[in-house]
């Protein structure tokens, strides 16, 4: 297994330089200038907009290579590429990036002049407990439902589930979040009902209470949630289905032992391991959040961050993305751990 994991690990740092370098790339090959929202600004000279092109390794003065080394690494600790350039225009600070160095520059558009990581360390609490929350309750959920559809196979429960499923799964996650917006925000308070917060963290001047903010979090966790159970339920019935046909599984009913030993003992555990990558692949979400569900309930999570950093805020949705790269691949790398982990005849060595 250790060395199993060495490799892996070394494949992984390939897989992010690849990545980030593609990242880079893309993002330079994209129409328009990311400092468009700049030169409107009133404090804003042609020579200040030359220099943060050259900052950003616009001005076709270097080689893309050369750029690509300078957001790499920190311009004032590089032989070649000294000379770090900082801009002040107005009160908008923008420095030079190194990302291996911790220094990701400064925001151009959502949060002029912030840091990025002070950004990123903003927004990134909101999103953890908005997605850890909506996982668990999925899970909670998927499991049991999921179980007991493959027992009762072609049951009303089960077509009841699959039904269901099907809802979840085409259902378009900004439709649905609209709608419950508009019956349980506006048409209950209409209707003298007790109603739910359309968005938003918490009420103004109640980002501390607790309480506020979880009623605040209903309405897109059950928006996240019902794409999950959707998707998940489906993934453990049919893994059961394929466990409670296999030999071992029909030996053990025949030994007179319990359902519930049977069903969670022999069968559920091998069932899973489709459920594990699809659980491990969740994890770059709690980092990203949900772009659409954010916007749509205004939840001050890294998803809104994200589509609001796609206005031309390069340093932004660089540091973004490249730290959701990371994640996929951590993430990867530790399904194939649990495999070995849920499955005893899975091995590594």
């Amino acid at each position: 297994m250790t060395t199993y994991l060495i490799r892996r690990s070394l494949q992984g740092l390939l897989v992010l330089f690849v990545a980030s370098f593609v990242i880079y790339f893309l993002l330079l090959q994209m129409p328009g200038s990311p400092v468009s929202g700049l030169r409107a600004g009133p404090n804003v000279t042609k020579k200040h907009i030359q220099e943060l092109e050259k900052l950003m390794g616009l001005d076709k003065s270097r080689s893309p290579l050369e750029t690509y080394a300078r957001w790499l690494f920190d311009p004032s600790k590089t032989g070649p590429l000294d000379n770090p350039i900082n801009i002040q225009i107005g009160d908008l600070h923008i420095q030079g990036a190194g990302l291996l160095t911790g220094n990701w520059g400064r925001s151009i558009t959502v949060a002029k002049g912030q840091p990025v990581m002070d950004q990123v360390k903003a927004r990134l609490p909101n999103t953890l407990i908005l997605m850890i929350t909506s996982i668990g309750l999925s899970i909670l959920i998927a499991f049991p439902i999921g179980v007991l559809s493959a027992i009762r196979q072609y049951s009303k429960l089960d077509y009841a589930v699959t039904m269901f499923s099907f809802f979840g799964i085409s259902m378009p996650t900004f439709w649905f979040g609209l709608m419950l917006i508009i019956l349980f925000a506006v048409k209950f308070k209409e209707w003298g009902l007790p109603s739910l917060p359309p968005g938003d963290l918490a009420d103004p001047g109640f980002e501390n209470d607790l309480g506020n903010r979880l009623i605040h979090l209903i309405l897109p966790v059950t928006v996240l949630s019902l794409v999950n159970v959707a998707n998940w339920s489906r993934y453990i019935r049919s893994g059961m289905l394929e466990v409670l046909r296999q030999d071992y599984v029909r030996t053990a009913w025949a030994k007179g032992l319990k359902q519930r030993v049977v069903i969670l003992k022999h069968a559920l555990r091998n069932a899973l391991i489709p459920l594990i990558t699809i659980v491990g692949l969740t994890l770059p979400g709690l980092f990203g959040g949900a772009i659409i569900t954010e916007t749509v309930f205004n939840y001050p999570g890294m998803g809104r961050l994200y589509f609001s950093a796609l206005n031309y805020d390069w340093p932004l949705v660089m540091g973004i993305l490249v730290i959701s790269t990371v994640l996929v691949v951590v993430s990867n790398i530790l399904s194939d751990v649990l495999y070995a982990v849920e499955d005893p005849r899975i091995r590594y060595s």
